[in-house]
């Protein structure tokens, strides 16, 4: 396998991109390319600047003229033509990428030594080959002209070896006392080498004071916690939903089909029960699951649903509750204690009753083949809710299993600034991520990071962190690292570069083991070293070709655990929960949740996912403040009016966006924009894209915030929508018939008017299609 291609090329000095090629702005189309009004790109930057920016790192990234340089590691000499290498000819080798929960299994298409294509692994057990917009987006961050590059003191140029034995010497400081006063912040990782080196640090390990914290942004643990009380004491578990297996499935909101964790496998098993090839009409109400979705967004999953009811958030544990009840009311459940506590928490619903009701009499009909899914935005209630429905309709160990989890033994990063408010840490680690920026409000990072003595941060941007660091070591990106990661079924993974690091940078396990103190801290030896420790025999013979080769561990997915549902522990846990009171017009609840394009501001920087629109609001480059009609008129506000939006005492300037589908008296702020110092991307023309709702999130409201207020300006904001760009001249849209209509006249879509001018208003084509019954009509805003 090439493991490295070299170059001859050095560094270049920093010149601005039409300096690089020669950009002539006369040599760009003349005239607008799309309709009037929507050719202008976000603060008044024009897209034709925008297209020579990208054109200029697209070059970077393609001629290899980002500063690529010779190696200072050698892993294969290139001296010696591997075999069966053609020059000019792509080759394949398997990697992942690492994420919060997961890795995701890929195959990487290099062309004479760099990476310019990613796909998913199709002979991974779990993935099939699948990926998702960020894995795809992926490879741009390589040639990112704006990653870390350097290593630094203060933001003054550093030397290589000073910043990396500071590391060792921090090391040995901390070692006398175990680690008092030393503390790591990191980002949640699945890599079994990192593990194992936070095992030498802390418990028994060198530094068993020293404080280990984690911290994202946008977090999926109540999903594992709630699962843990579930299955018992002493236990930490995972729920695996299989809705592949699922006829009737209920997302409480949970956006399983775009912004959750799992969303690739999630979409894949979904559809394969939408499929109607070769329908048996005999069993026609078995051919396809049906979707019930209560949130208070507008979410994918929420525009792919059947059924869909829409409520606050304050709202949506109440409705959950009101479910539960149903199910187990008609399935006769007799636990008075768990239908007292289910009784407390649907006290205040204000949603439709009937809809709740024949809702739970379809999951009911359907025992062993029905699911509820809870989102990471919801309390844990709302999970435990959920588990009770899937255990009492028979759904353990069909479409909902249990995995083994490890125990979050990470502390929060307020315990960590609690540490560094009251003078107990020296000094502090930083492993990727960017608190200054994405931290909670109330916590003031930028003034709590600086009162620890040393702060070394590893990272992968010259951010809003990299600013307050006494150092800083740039991270490599993970086409240029060896590491290992879990994917989500837990098969281990191998993490392998496929070029040398192209600005130096060094990995989060290279940065452990030299503050460890190992003997080895090559990254490469220590993913073998943690290989070795997982497998029999000649494990760094063939076994370690093979796992390198197929880019998966086979045989190493985790089996599963039986749960036996655990309904006192439930109970304890739901008595502890406090529903927030609902939100009015006046009194708003603010939702705070990741971006479709840019996740909670990590890929601001990538211009492909910025061009990439919103698939609801159909936005690209910017974010707004998600308001429904109703609220806007109770508010005196416009679309597109700039506003100011207040929670506890902190103020967010954001301009107003009228979404249909939305729920009354809520809020929704998309993360991850209004980047101080993001690059030439996030800060386009030198000015933030879009604005910060970290500014305004606080410990308290990570997810949901009450008591919001809202004022406008009366000044108006330009948004860039795809969706405007062109008119469908009265042609439908969307051409849609239920079930019943479909086994009909399969062929349906043909015959919908798709070259008039004026829709047909025959009766078999009117809307609405839904069944009264269920009470699900369309509401309009």
């Amino acid at each position: 396998m090439k493991n490295e291609v070299k170059s001859n090329g050095g560094p270049i000095q920093s010149q601005s991109p039409e300096e690089l090629l020669g950009l002539n702005t006369g040599l760009i189309g003349e005239g607008p390319e799309f309709a009037e009004g929507v050719n202008d790109a976000p603060d008044e930057a024009s897209r034709r600047d925008f297209m020579k920016l990208m054109s200029a790192s697209a070059a970077l990234a393609g001629v290899g003229i980002t500063g690529c340089r010779r190696p200072e590691e050698q892993i294969h000499a290139f001296g010696k033509q591997p075999e069966g290498y053609v020059h000019g000819l792509p080759q394949y080798f398997a990697t992942a990428m690492p994420t919060r929960t997961g890795a995701i299994p890929l195959v990487v298409k290099p062309s004479d030594g760099r990476p310019t294509k990613i796909e998913g692994n199709a002979e991974h057990p779990d993935s099939s080959g699948a990926t998702d917009i960020f894995a795809q987006a992926s490879v741009l961050g390589l040639y990112d002209p704006d990653r870390s590059r350097r290593f630094t003191k203060g933001t003054s140029n550093a030397k290589r070896e000073e910043v990396l034995d500071l590391l060792g010497e921090i090391g040995k400081k901390h070692l006398a006392d175990g680690g008092a006063g030393l503390a790591f912040l990191a980002e949640k990782d699945t890599s079994p080498s990192r593990a194992r080196l936070i095992k030498k640090i802390r418990s028994n390990g060198k530094f068993p004071k020293a404080i280990w914290a984690e911290y994202e942004p946008v977090d999926s643990d109540v999903a594992r916690r709630a699962a843990s009380i579930v299955a018992g004491p002493g236990k930490s578990v995972t729920p695996r939903y299989n809705l592949d297996a699922a006829k009737r499935i209920v997302s409480l909101d949970c956006d399983f089909l775009g912004a959750e964790e799992e969303t690739v496998r999630h979409t894949r098993d979904f559809a394969k029960g939408r499929r109607l090839s070769n329908p048996d009409k005999s069993k026609k109400h078995k051919l396809m699951n049906r979707l019930y979705v209560v949130e208070a967004l507008m979410s994918q999953t929420g525009a792919n649903a059947d059924h869909r009811e829409r409520l606050a958030p304050s709202q949506i544990v109440r409705a959950a509750a009101r479910l539960g009840q149903e199910v187990l009311t008609q399935v006769g459940h007799k636990d008075q204690n768990l239908l007292k506590q289910l009784a407390r928490l649907s006290d205040g619903f204000t949603g439709r009753s009937q809809w709740i009701t024949e809702c739970a009499r379809d999951l009911v009909a359907y025992p062993g083949e029905s699911v509820v899914l809870a989102g990471e935005r919801q309390p844990e209630a709302v999970h435990l809710i959920g588990h009770v429905i899937n255990h009492v309709l028979g759904g353990y160990g069909k479409t909902v299993e249990f995995r083994n989890a490890a125990d979050s033994y990470a502390k929060s990063i307020q315990d960590l600034a609690a540490a560094l408010n009251g003078g107990k840490v020296e000094s502090l680690i930083i492993l990727g991520g960017n608190p200054a920026y994405n931290a909670p409000a109330d916590l003031n990072w930028s003034e709590t990071q600086q009162k620890a003595k040393t702060v070394v941060r590893a990272g992968v941007a010259e951010d809003e962190t990299f600013q307050i660091s006494n150092y800083n070591i740039p991270l490599a990106h993970y086409l240029e690292s060896w590491g290992d990661a879990l994917s989500h079924d837990g098969t281990m993974v191998p993490v392998q570069p496929l070029i040398a690091p192209l600005h130096g940078g060094v990995t989060v396990l290279e940065v452990l083991a030299r503050v460890l103190g190992e003997a080895n801290v090559s990254a490469h030896d220590i993913v073998q070293e943690t290989f070795t420790s997982e497998v029999k025999g000649d494990a760094l013979g063939n076994k370690w070709k093979k796992f390198l080769h197929d880019g998966f561990l086979a045989g190493s997915a985790d089996r599963g655990v039986p749960v036996n549902f655990k309904s006192t522990g439930v109970i304890e846990a739901l008595a502890k929960e406090i529903p927030n009171a609902s939100g009015d017009s006046k009194s708003l609840e603010v939702v705070f949740h990741r971006d479709y394009s840019v996740d909670d501001g990590r890929y601001g920087n990538n211009g492909w996912l910025q061009e990439s629109p919103d698939p609801i609001t159909k936005m690209t480059w910017d974010n707004a403040v998600l308001i429904s009609r109703k609220t806007a008129e109770a508010n005196g506000l416009r679309n597109r009016e700039k506003v100011a939006v207040t929670v506890e005492g902190r103020e967010l300037n954001a301009a107003v966006w009228v979404q249909p589908g939305f729920a009354d008296g809520v809020l929704g702020i998309a993360l991850g924009y209004g980047r101080s110092k993001g690059g030439r991307i996030a800060n386009f023309d030198g000015k933030p894209v879009g604005f910060n709702g970290y500014a305004i999130r606080s410990s308290s409201g990570m997810n949901v915030a009450s008591g919001a207020k809202i004022k406008g300006s009366g000044k108006d904001h330009d948004f860039a929508l795809t969706q405007e760009h062109w008119a469908m001249h009265g042609r439908p849209i969307v051409r849609e018939a239920n079930l019943e209509q479909y086994l009909k006249m399969p062929d349906f879509a043909k015959h919908m008017d798709l070259e008039a001018h004026a829709p047909n208003n025959g009766p078999i084509y009117q809307r609405p299609y839904e069944d009264k019954s269920l009470g699900n009509e369309l509401k309009s805003d």
